[in-house]
C-alpha cells in the first residue's frame, strides 16, 4: 500500500521534482542493490534479467573497457527508475562513436527501463533529459527491448521532438512455452509423429541403464556441475564453432558466478539428464515466481540418436506442470527446433538515437537508409 502511495504521488509530480543520480562507481551501484531489487519488483519488467544480481554479475564479467553510467530517479529518496546504461566507445562504418546503451550484450536476453508501477508518465521525460544531455554522446542505443514495454514509443517521441535522428531493429522473435496446465494437455499440443519420436527414443536410452534427472541448487554443487554442464554444452557443434561457454573466459566466469549467486537466492537448478549415473545432456535453468527460463543447454552427441536434450526438455516440462508453473521461456532466437514444442514467440526491439550533428548524421543515414537498400537489391537479385 505505502508502495502504491509513492507511486501515485510520482505520477503527479513534475519530472524536474524528481532528483537524479549518475552511478559511474560499482561500488556505489553495489551498495544499492536491495533498494534495486525492490524497485524491480514494482515494476513490470523481467526481474531476472534485471535485477540486480544479474546486472553486477554482468558488469564483473564484461565490463571491461566500458564505463558505468546507470541513471537513477527518486522520489524524496525513494528509488522509483533506474536506466541501467553503459558508455562505450566504438566505430561504426569507420568511424568513431561515442554511444550511451543498455547493459547488453549477446547473453543478456532482454533489457528495459525500470519504472515502479503507475510512475511512467513523469519519469520517461526526466530520464529523457539526462539521456540527451550526456556529454560526448554520439548516439543511444536501447536494445532487446520487450514489444510490450512502454519504453521504446516513449522515448523515441522524446527523442524525435528534441530532433534527434530515429531507427528501429526488430530482433528474431523468441520463443516460449505456456504452462498453467496439465502435462497430459501439454503433450497433446505436440505433433503426432513428435510425441512418437519422443516416447520411443526415451524408450530406447532406457535400454542402456537407469535413467534419472538431477538437480543441483545449492551453491556448493555448483563449481563442480557447471565444469560437467560446459563439457557438454562444448562438445558438439558450439565447441567446434568457438561459440561455447568455455571457447570464452569471461563468458565462461559470467555463468559460474551467476550460477553461484542464483543459488543462494533460490532460484537456480542445473539439471542433468544421466543414464547409468553418466551425465548426458544439460539444462542452465532458472526459476523466478512462475516461470521457468531456459538459460543455456547442451547435449553430448555420443547418445544423439536418443535426443537426449529434447527427453531431458520434456521431463522437465512434466516437473513445472505438476508444480503448476506458468511458463518455460527458450530465450535467445527462434531456432527451428524449439517450434517442435510451441508456436507461441516474444518480440524484441532496439531504438536507436543519433544526435542531429554531422557525424551521427550520416551514420543514420548509413545505417537506415543505404544499408537496407543495398540489402534490398542483394535479394532482388
Amino acid at each position: 500500500m505505502v508502495e502504491q502511495e509513492v507511486c501515485t504521488q510520482t505520477q503527479l509530480l513534475s519530472p524536474a521534482e524528481l532528483q537524479p543520480e549518475v552511478i559511474s562507481a560499482p561500488d556505489r551501484f553495489h551498495s544499492i542493490g536491495h533498494e534495486w531489487d525492490r524497485l524491480v519488483a514494482r515494476s513490470a519488467v523481467d526481474q531476472t534479467f534485471l535485477s540486480h544480481t544479474w546486472l553486477r554479475t554482468w558488469w564483473e564479467s564484461f565490463g571491461e573497457g566500458k564505463q558505468l553510467h546507470i541513471i537513477t530517479l527518486r522520489d524524496g529518496g525513494e528509488l522509483v527508475a533506474a536506466a541501467p546504461m553503459m558508455r562505450t566507445r566504438s566505430r561504426m562504418y569507420g568511424l568513431k562513436l561515442d554511444t550511451l546503451e543498455l547493459i547488453y550484450n549477446p547473453h543478456t536476453p532482454r533489457c528495459d527501463f525500470i519504472i515502479a508501477n503507475n510512475c511512467e508518465e513523469a519519469v520517461y521525460e526526466r530520464m529523457w533529459r539526462e539521456l540527451c544531455s550526456t556529454d560526448r554522446c554520439d548516439a543511444i542505443a536501447l536494445n532487446q527491448v520487450p514489444d510490450t514495454s512502454p519504453t521504446i514509443p516513449a522515448i523515441e517521441s522524446l527523442a524525435q521532438a528534441d530532433g534527434w535522428l530515429t531507427g528501429q531493429w526488430a530482433s528474431p522473435p523468441s520463443p516460449y512455452i505456456p504452462l498453467n496446465c496439465e502435462y497430459e494437455q501439454l503433450f497433446a499440443r505436440l505433433k503426432g509423429g513428435y510425441r512418437y519420436n519422443l516416447r520411443k527414443r526415451f524408450e530406447r536410452l532406457g535400454k542402456l541403464g537407469p535413467v534419472d534427472v538431477e538437480v543441483i541448487r545449492d551453491r556448493a554443487g555448483v563449481r563442480d556441475a557447471m565444469a560437467d554442464g560446459l563439457k557438454i554444452e562444448a562438445a558438439a557443434w558450439k565447441g567446434d564453432h568457438g561459440t561455447a561457454i568455455a571457447s570464452d573466459p569471461a563468458v565462461t566466469e559470467f555463468y559460474v558466478k551467476l550460477a553461484e549467486r542464483q543459488a543462494d537466492l533460490g532460484q537456480l537448478h542445473l539439471t542433468f539428464l544421466r543414464v547409468g549415473g553418466k551425465r548426458i545432456s544439460f539444462n542452465y535453468l532458472l526459476r523466478n515466481n512462475k516461470t521457468l527460463y531456459g538459460v543455456k543447454i547442451g547435449y553430448d552427441p555420443e547418445y544423439h540418436t536418443y535426443s537426449p536434450g529434447n527427453a531431458l526438455l520434456n521431463l522437465i516440462l512434466q516437473k513445472a506442470c505438476a508444480d503448476g508453473l506458468a511458463e518455460y521461456d527458450f530465450l535467445g532466437v527462434n531456432d527451428e527446433w524449439k517450434f517442435d514444442w510451441t508456436k507461441e514467440t516474444r518480440q524484441h526491439r532496439w531504438l536507436f538515437l543519433f544526435r542531429n550533428h554531422l557525424r551521427p548524421k550520416f551514420l543514420h543515414y548509413m545505417k537506415f537508409s543505404v544499408l537496407p537498400r543495398m540489402k534490398h537489391v542483394l535479394r532482388a537479385r
